[in-house]
Parts: structure tokens; C-alpha cells; sequence
């Protein structure tokens, strides 16, 4: 039933820390909401094709219809709240309730394996569809909270590099769970439903703490600081062809990971899985620090080079073993939390000078970019599996893990270059409008 707005948005606590008092919690509520995607990232395809016995083609449609779903509620919840007046303690709910909804639908989904063959196929479907679906009403409100509770573009960074070092922290208790999973062969154990269950729990204290915080007192209030160019004179649309792009390439790189341990190195080389998340944490100061000296575009340019490196690096250095490979892939780790961190809080900042009801509606745009994307890797890689024959010994599954992330990586700083390009001969007209908003600013203001 309809709620009055005040109703909605009443904090739960009456005393509101000063603004950085409740990051710490947020991190943490971050780490939860990391678990479920990185679960569903690293573990999902290999646990369909190797545990519940799903043929590679069923894989890749099940995972890109339940992305493109996933994609479509993001747009549609973001246009919902976009009247609303979207304040921190009003996301902190709904992030609750998607937790709780998400955990409801991952844990059966993991434990696909312990059911008759007959009925795996439907069940994964139906579920996988579901978290999807659920997840997308955990993900938009986490997210928008990064333009809501900071106030320049330097909170933006810091906050953004925190948020990823504890996503990246996720993906290490994740990857870990997984190596022991594959080096287990305990696929028909329970073993899969047993750690959703525990990630679950995680997930939801973590997101029940965050709602027991009153939102810093400067939230929601309009930017003050004047307009800059935050996104490195590139513009929205660049950037979210850069999401699209790059989440691809590095998705291709992290749904391969397992398979390529499993068979290639017989399980005994998951310090390769560890070792990529290892790098995605480790870096966030360093790339924060590269931002601030930098710049947003600079930064990102050079993330997505390294990238690149890493991903070639990865195929050259397999005859020197899986603990060099393991460098490589501690590298590519590295790199990918360059790029998330630059794009999101590239992103971020440029929402956060708008009024604050679009923070939901353009993140959701953002994640559902990314989701198109991730869409697009997961039909190429069943693909691919479906092509060759992954599970014998000597398959190069090396190939396309460095093939998809320098493809991407290419096309992606053609994008910043044509982006660049486009902005600097179009410059009397972004001037021209610039003005314009300045112009409509101050009048609404006034």
C-alpha cells in the first residue's frame, strides 16, 4: 500500500554521524552484495555445465535471458524511483529487501545439483531468472548511495576504491570457496548450496546494519560546487559504451577462470582465480591515488592498457607454469579494479551534480549497461564451449581468456579517442549548452 513520502524516507536513527562516520558499514554492506555477484560471475557457468550437468548452449541462454531480464527491472525500478525523493535511508531498505529476496533465490539454484537430472534444467532456469530479478532491487539502491552520501569529487573516488576493495575482498572469499570446490570434486556434495547459505547470511546481516544508520546530514542536499569535467571531456554516452564494452572483456576472462583450472591444471592451480582477486582488492589505493594525480581519463586509459598486457602476459606465460600465470592474473586483477574504480566514480560524479532524485534512474541505466554486456560474454563463451572440446587435456581455454579482454580493451580506448575527438570539434556547442544549464540553474535556484 501507498506510504506518505515522510513515512517512507523517516530514518531509523535519530542522531546522523558526521559525513565518512558510517562508510566503514556501508563497505561491509558493499562485501555482501559482492558475494551474490561475484558468486554468480565466477561460480554460475561452470557450476551449470559441471555440477547440474546443463549443455553449454542452455548455459549461455540461461545466463544472458536472466541478465537481459535482470537489465530490463533495473530500468524499470530506476524509472520508478525516479520521482520519488530517493534518500539514503530509503535505499538502505530496499537494499535490505533485495537481499533478502536474492538469498532466497541463489541458495536453491546451488543446490540444482542435489536434484534428479530431469528436472535441472527447469529448475536452474526458473531460479537463475529469479536472482536476476531479485538482484536487481538489491543492486540499484547499493549503488546510488555512491552519488548520496558524498559531496565532492574527491569523496566520489575514495568511496568508490572502498566500495570495490571490499567487492574485491568478496571476490577473494569467493574465489577461495571456489578452488576448494573444484580441488574437492564435491560438486554432488552440497558443497555449492552450503557456501550460498553462508554467503546469504552474510549478505543480509550485512545490509540489515546498514539500514540501523542515519544518513550523513549533507545527503540530498544540491551540489554547490560549480559544474566540472568530470567524465575527462568524454560525455555520458562514451562512458556507457565503456561499461558495455569492458564489462564484457573482463566478465569473458572471470567465467573461463574455472574451467581452465579444473582441466588445464586439474584443479591444483586455483592460486590463478585467487591471485585475480587478489589484485582487484590490493590496487584500490593505488588507483585512487592515480585518479587524484591524474585524472579520471588518464587513469582509466592506463587501467585498460594494463589490462590488455595482462591478458597477453596470461598466454605467453602458460608453458612457465600456473604460479607465473598466476602473476599475469594478479595483474589483469589489478587492472579490472582500475577500470571500475575510474568508471564508477567518473560516473558517480557526474550524477551527483543533478538533482538527487536522478541518482536511481541513472545508475540503473549504468548497471543495466553493464548487464547487456555481461549478456553478450556469457553468449560468446557458451559458444565457445559448445565449439571445442574443453574438457580434454591440452584445450586451450588460454586463448579466448586473453582474446575477449584485448579485443575489449582495444575497442575500448578507440572509444575514448573518437570520444575525445568528437568533444574537442564540438566544443563551441558543449560551451553553448553548458551555458544553457548554468543559465536554467540559477533560475531554478532563484
Amino acid at each position: 500500500m501507498y506510504q506518505g513520502r515522510g513515512e517512507l524516507d523517516r530514518a531509523p536513527c535519530v542522531e546522523a554521524p558526521a559525513p565518512g562516520a558510517s562508510l566503514l558499514p556501508y563497505g561491509v554492506a558493499h562485501f555482501g552484495k559482492s558475494l551474490f555477484w561475484h558468486s554468480s560471475e565466477l561460480v554460475f557457468a561452470f557450476f551449470l555445465t559441471e555440477r547440474a550437468d546443463i549443455p553449454p548452449a542452455w548455459m549461455g541462454a540461461v545466463l544472458a535471458g536472466g541478465l537481459v531480464l535482470s537489465a530490463l527491472i533495473d530500468l524499470i525500478v530506476g524509472w520508478h524511483l525516479r520521482g520519488a525523493s530517493f534518500t539514503l535511508a530509503r535505499a538502505c531498505r530496499l537494499q535490505l529487501a533485495g537481499a533478502c529476496i536474492s538469498a532466497a533465490a541463489i541458495t536453491p539454484l546451488f543446490a540444482a545439483d542435489l536434484l534428479p537430472e530431469a528436472w535441472r534444467l527447469a529448475w536452474t532456469a526458473l531460479l537463475a531468472i529469479a536472482f536476476r530479478v531479485a538482484y536487481a532491487l538489491y543492486d540499484i539502491p547499493q549503488n546510488a548511495t555512491l552519488s548520496l552520501t558524498t559531496r565532492n569529487a574527491r569523496e566520489r573516488a575514495r568511496l568508490s576504491a572502498l566500495r570495490l576493495f571490499f567487492s574485491g575482498l568478496a571476490s577473494i572469499v569467493v574465489a577461495t570457496a571456489l578452488v576448494w570446490l573444484v580441488s574437492a570434486r564435491s560438486g554432488g556434495s552440497g558443497g555449492f548450496a552450503l557456501a550460498a547459505l553462508g554467503m546469504s547470511a552474510i549478505a543480509i546481516a550485512s545490509a540489515w546494519r546498514l539500514t540501523r544508520l542515519a544518513p550523513p546530514a549533507h545527503v540530498g542536499a544540491a551540489a554547490t560546487v560549480p559544474h566540472q569535467a568530470a567524465t575527462g571531456g568524454i560525455g555520458l554516452t562514451p562512458l556507457l559504451l565503456l561499461m558495455l564494452v569492458l564489462s564484457a572483456a573482463a566478465s569473458a576472462f572471470s567465467k573461463l577462470e574455472p574451467y581452465y583450472v579444473s582441466y588445464r591444471w586439474q584443479g591444483q592451480g586455483g592460486t590463478i582465480i585467487i591471485a585475480a582477486s587478489f589484485g582487484f582488492a590490493l590496487a584500490q589505493p593505488l588507483w585512487f591515488g592515480a585518479i587524484r594525480r591524474l585524472g579520471f581519463l588518464t587513469a582509466l586509459c592506463t587501467a585498460i592498457a594494463a589490462l590488455a598486457a595482462a591478458a597477453l602476459g596470461f598466454t605467453l606465460a602458460e608453458p612457465f607454469g600456473y604460479y607465473v600465470q598466476a602473476a599475469f592474473a594478479f595483474l589483469f586483477g589489478a587492472a579490472h579494479g582500475g577500470i571500475s574504480t575510474a568508471l564508477w566514480a567518473c560516473f558517480a560524479d557526474t550524477v551527483s551534480r543533478r538533482r538527487p532524485t536522478v541518482s536511481a534512474p541513472a545508475f540503473a541505466l549504468l548497471t543495466a549497461t553493464s548487464k547487456f554486456g555481461l549478456a553478450a560474454a556469457s553468449l560468446a563463451i557458451a559458444g565457445w564451449l559448445s565449439l571445442v572440446h574443453y574438457r580434454v587435456a591440452g584445450a586451450r581455454l588460454d586463448a579466448p581468456m586473453a582474446g575477449f579482454p584485448i579485443a575489449g580493451a582495444a575497442a575500448a580506448l578507440f572509444i575514448v579517442t573518437c570520444a575525445r575527438s568528437c568533444r574537442r570539434r564540438g566544443s563551441g556547442d558543449a560551451g553553448s549548452w553548458d551555458r544553457a544549464r548554468s543559465r536554467q540553474t540559477s533560475e531554478m535556484g532563484a
